[in-house]
């Protein structure tokens, strides 16, 4: 592997999103990330769609590493476990509360064989939430995310992807890379998904703080400015950013009359106070011409703008015109977004993952055992 990570280790014992999604970050800058797994896999191997047999979202979380298989549940399998632990620089699980313990890879454990390892847990809730299981949705639904997402007379919504899960994972990411210039000494990083999600709520909450007023759903309009949201126009929707009195003023000057001049509009206090007038107003000046024509029109004047594209359009448009835009895997039919970032080194995926176990000889004849012990942990179920 090249890149600012070469020659970093990391064990990734993650499954499903956060957990994988961290260590893969930390594969695009270089790391040599080793995927341990059960004998049943990763259960994100079995999400469809699936091409050659190979999930579109494992291969897009798990993609630049080397799988191996072990059962932890073994007792043959510790020396294997130990000798790993011993070559690693960076462990990641995000396992169910507890479970970690019971398969010997918690922290104490593995700093009792290297103090050096930076250990990295991922837990869905909070500390006293005992083994309670967890995933995203549930996350966005405790964290307050679910009651104010949708539109004002329908049920809560979640967000569309699973945002905790990945950003969950950058924030693992992120501390690991912190711990690595550190001192290393028993490094453990704890990072909890519900945590995460209100991190994401940040400016809600803090105006929670002083208001106590619970957000209420709004569609894409916000409580705190207008006109700030989608609006309609005569063949789909525009996004509209003039939430200061200067944009303002210059979406009053392309709209015109009887959105200009007109003073209960003349301040953000007034947008806010007669934001049923302000919208209807928008919107019957805004449905005379097509989203297309608008989009031109308010770029050119210099508002902020943006058209509500369908994820198709998005494609087109990322491949079109992203500087880093899209990783095709080797020939295998998956497709999968390269990493977000332009830096020397960090080079996208090009083979789609292995099966379960396809690196394992690999992985451990570079630790030390024999064909021999390999034979003889292979034929006792410790790996695979």
């Amino acid at each position: 592997m090249s890149g600012p990570l070469a020659g970093v280790r990391v064990l990734d014992f993650g499954m499903n999103i956060a957990g994988p999604y961290a260590s893969s970050i930390l594969a695009d800058f270089g790391a040599d990330v080793i995927k341990v797994e059960p004998p049943d896999g990763d259960a994100a191997r079995a999400f469809e769609p699936q091409a050659g047999g190979v999930s579109a979202l494992f291969a897009a979380m798990n993609h630049r590493r080397r799988y191996l298989g072990m059962d932890l549940r073994n007792p043959d399998s510790v020396p294997v476990l130990q000798r790993l632990i011993d070559r690693s620089d960076i462990l990641i699980q995000n396992l169910r509360q507890g479970r970690a313990t019971k398969l010997g890879i918690d922290a104490a454990a593995c700093h009792a064989r290297n103090s050096r390892l930076i250990h990295a847990s991922i837990e869905a809730f909070y500390p006293n939430e005992g083994e309670r299981p967890g995933y995203d949705l549930m996350v966005q639904a405790e964290s307050g995310m679910m009651a104010m997402t949708g539109q004002a007379d329908g049920p809560p919504a979640r967000t569309p992807s699973s945002a905790i899960d990945h950003v969950t994972g950058l924030w693992t990411a992120t501390a690991v890379l912190a711990a690595l210039a550190g001192d290393r000494n028993r490094a453990v990083i704890k990072v909890s998904m519900l945590d995460v999600a209100m991190g994401l709520l940040n400016d809600r909450i803090s105006n929670y703080m002083i208001d106590r007023q619970e957000p209420l759903r709004m569609g894409s309009a916000t409580t705190l400015t207008t006109a700030h949201q989608a609006y309609p126009t005569a063949d789909g929707y525009i996004v509209i950013g003039a939430p200061s009195n200067a944009f303002f003023a210059k979406l009053c000057d392309v709209l015109g009359p009887p959105l200009k001049g007109d003073d209960r509009f003349a301040t953000q206090a007034g947008r806010l106070r007669y934001r049923a007038e302000l919208d209807a107003a928008i919107s019957s000046l805004l449905a005379i011409a097509g989203t297309e024509a608008w989009y031109a029109t308010l770029s050119k004047a210099g508002i902020p703008v943006a058209q509500v594209r369908p994820l198709s359009a998005a494609v087109r448009r990322h491949t079109d015109h992203s500087a880093t835009g899209f990783a095709d895997l080797g020939g295998s039919g998956l497709r999968i977004l390269a990493p977000p970032v332009q830096m020397a080194g960090v080079q996208p995926a090009s083979r789609p993952p292995g099966p379960v176990g396809a690196d394992t000889d690999e992985v451990l004849r570079e630790a030390g055992f024999s064909a021999e012990e390999l034979a003889r942990l292979r034929e006792a179920g410790a790996i695979f």
